[in-house]
């Protein structure tokens, strides 16, 4: 079948979080399987690769009362096709969101997507959007494209990544930006809360919704998770399907990252794990040992993340025989307290306020514990990384972080992690201090570190539960 994805970002290409991971690896694994991928995504002004890229054409499309100009580039990368649609008042601007204007932007985007369809003849099977950006694709397709005849027989999927970022707006906005009838917003279609929600339009009108865990499909039906969404998600729940992400083997993998001191895989971890462990602690400035239990949190410093949980808990984590490195930048409350701690605890507590690829990588190799102590994740990556470097993670049981790590049992001897059900910091504490009193037995551990390696959470079985999907339409 011939899929096309919308999204707002993809790697290679340009990425701002785990979107991006997945429009740059789903679309590879269908490939692999024997499908046509397409991806579509705008042209960034700080887009990498941008030198690989070709001209396809270019013409002009009306946004509401609005006639813009639209180009089009084309790039092959794993198999996979981008297209890119080009527009310098729109995207020619540093970052990817965050602008006042992010609502005309999109708009402008979704009209640009159905219009490339017909433009170049790529008309596709599935039309897969991705979070709110695209979400009015299916409002679109319904309420205008579907009745010419090429774009009759299109199927729509949409999959909600987070659903905290609903592109809530002005009403006034559904005509101005899409030019459709106030009406979709007085009948309840669009509208949500009060004012239209861009969202709440693409749960209504695509044929189905997918999550990206099994457990934050069923999270998002009620009303601490639903984000104010859960009736018109309860309304559509037979629709409504968790497929939990994965990740790249090829790309995250231990036996051949550039980023990392030394190479390892399941064979040698035991041996040379520690010699990343000990260059870690020398590159974050902790004392060099191999025996303390080196810790590990990357993440942006935000309440989603459980900082409240980890700051309330810090002081007493010190007194621990541990050491703890957190990459990661964020809000100035969560920000501040760290830095007292980290400037009193220098030889316990590494901090680094920012953004560093090549450092998250040497932490995921070099730590015996990763810890994600999430309020709420919708799938997480960063928990599948540190299994997929031999790193223990301790998560609380919610969304991906529950469907992907399979909490410890010592009887019989089982499972790749540890977890805990509550978000509370004393449940958060103690379930820390069980890890480190297992990691003091080595045998014990040893096996954690295997079972965590072997641990399969690459794209293969997630692109078959999609396929599943996708023909479930098409039959």
């Amino acid at each position: 079948m011939r899929i096309v994805f919308a999204t707002s970002e993809a790697n290679p290409y340009i990425k701002s979080g785990g979107l991006a991971d997945v429009l740059g690896s789903l679309p590879k694994a269908l490939v692999q399987k024997g499908h046509e991928c397409i991806v579509v995504l705008p042209k960034y002004q700080d887009m990498k690769l941008a030198d690989t890229l070709e001209y396809v054409t270019n013409y002009d499309i009306w946004v509401g009362w609005r006639k813009c100009y639209c180009g089009v580039f084309k790039a092959e990368y794993d198999g996979v096709t981008y297209y890119f649609i080009d527009n310098e008042q729109y995207f020619r601007r540093p970052g990817l969101y965050g602008y006042d204007d992010d609502n005309e932007r999109f708009a402008y985007f979704d009209f640009a997507v159905l219009e490339l369809l017909s433009h170049i003849d790529i008309k596709p099977d599935i039309l897969h959007l991705h979070d709110w950006q695209t979400a009015m694709i299916a409002t679109l397709y319904k309420e205008r494209y579907a009745y010419y005849e090429y774009y009759q027989g299109i199927k729509i999927v949409f999959t909600i990544h987070n659903i905290a970022y609903q592109g809530k707006c002005d009403p006034a906005l559904l005509s101005d930006h899409f030019g459709l009838d106030n009406y979709l917003y007085y009948n309840g279609n669009c509208r949500n809360d009060g004012c239209f929600n861009m969202m709440k339009a693409a749960i209504y009108y695509s044929d189905i919704i997918t999550t990206v865990s099994p457990t934050y499909a069923q999270e998002i039906l009620t009303d601490s998770f639903g984000e104010g969404l859960q009736n018109i998600l309860q309304m559509r729940r037979h629709d409504l399907y968790g497929i939990l992400n994965g990740i790249d083997y090829e790309t995250i993998n231990p036996a051949t990252d550039p980023e990392i001191v030394e190479h390892f895989d399941i064979t040698n971890v035991d041996e040379k794990k520690v010699i990343n462990k000990l260059a870690l602690q020398k590159e974050c400035g902790l004392p060099e040992n191999k025996d303390v239990p080196l810790i590990g949190i990357v993440t942006r410093l935000t309440w989603q993340k459980g900082l409240d949980l980890i700051i309330n808990r810090m002081e007493e984590l010190m007194k621990r025989d541990v050491q703890v490195v957190i990459l990661g930048a964020g809000d100035q409350k969560y920000e501040e307290p760290l830095k007292g701690i980290a400037a009193y605890h220098n030889q316990k507590l590494s901090l680094n306020l920012k953004y560093d690829f090549g450092l998250s990588c040497r932490i995921y190799a070099g730590c015996d514990m990763f810890l994600m102590p999430s309020l709420f994740e919708p799938c997480g990556l960063s928990q599948m990384m540190s299994l997929r470097y031999g790193t223990i993670p301790i998560v609380r049981e919610t969304g991906g972080l529950k469907d992907s790590v399979e909490p410890y049992d010592e009887y019989k001897n089982t499972g790749d992690g540890f977890s805990f059900k509550n978000y509370n910091a004393h449940e958060m504490m103690d379930i820390i201090d069980y890890a480190l009193k297992v990691y003091q037995d080595k045998e014990k551990w040893q096996g954690l570190v295997h079972r965590a390696m072997e641990a399969k959470l690459d794209w293969d079985k997630s692109a078959d539960a999609y396929l599943k999907v996708f023909n479930s339409l098409l039959d």
